[in-house]
């Protein structure tokens, strides 16, 4: 079975609807489902808030694995060196701006503060300016009933040469042991973990969060 994975740039409306269901159905329609007031209708939304960050003047990538007969299987959100998720307005603007609207305040603020206890915990993590300075993955996913193929590894594989071609890290943030199995097991390894803060309605709580890295900026890697 061969995996082809590209790059795509222009996608249709249509193409995207594709990678955004896709990316949903991966995650079984729970992408951070709490702090969205568990409102179902926002799970696609969000997630093509990000794709079409990453689209927005060119400042992250989308890659697409596929495979013959099949079409595409798998979607990949990146953020290369110098770049990163919703730095810019034209990212606001593309999409995260507009869920935001659609939640309640309470579930803003959660955000707000999420965002910036996010971003504290990864450069504690990784060292100041190494994110940023890194390929970062910000999604990941691949259909259900292709899972377990291979194409989670093709679209990070392909990621990493990227990365290493440019001589950075490839870094992610992730939650949960199993999340974190799968990272393992795809040669990436723990740069540190911490505690935040859960979304509303629970007045306190935490879930831990980790911080991933696998070394493509050496010599010697090979995807």
């Amino acid at each position: 079975m061969t995996i082809v994975v590209r790059e795509v740039t222009a996608p249709s409306e249509a193409e995207l609807a594709q990678y955004t269901k896709i990316l949903a159905e991966a995650f079984g329609y729970q992408f951070f489902g709490t702090a969205l007031g568990g409102d179902k209708s926002l799970q696609e939304p969000t997630l093509l808030a990000q794709i079409k960050a990453a689209l927005a003047n060119g400042e992250g990538e989308v890659h697409v694995a596929e495979l013959p007969d099949v079409g595409v299987v798998g979607v990949a959100v990146w953020f290369g060196p110098g770049q990163k998720f919703l730095a810019s307005e034209a990212q606001h603007k593309a999409g995260w701006d507009q869920v935001m609207e659609r939640l309640p305040a309470e579930y803003r603020e959660w955000w707000d503060t999420f965002l910036v206890d996010y971003d504290a915990l990864v450069e504690k993590s990784l060292g100041s300016g190494v994110k940023v300075a890194s390929y970062h993955l910000q999604l990941l996913g691949t259909a259900p009933d292709h899972q377990r193929k291979g194409v989670a590894k093709a679209l990070t594989r392909y990621g990493d040469a990227k990365a290493h071609a440019a001589r950075v890290s490839s870094v992610l943030e992730t939650v949960g042991p199993t999340n974190v199995s799968i990272y393992k097991a795809l040669k990436y390894e723990v740069a540190g973990s911490g505690p935040i803060k859960v979304p509303p309605p629970a007045a306190e709580g935490s879930f831990e969060m980790s911080v991933i890295i696998k070394h493509t900026e050496v010599e010697e890697f090979q995807a």
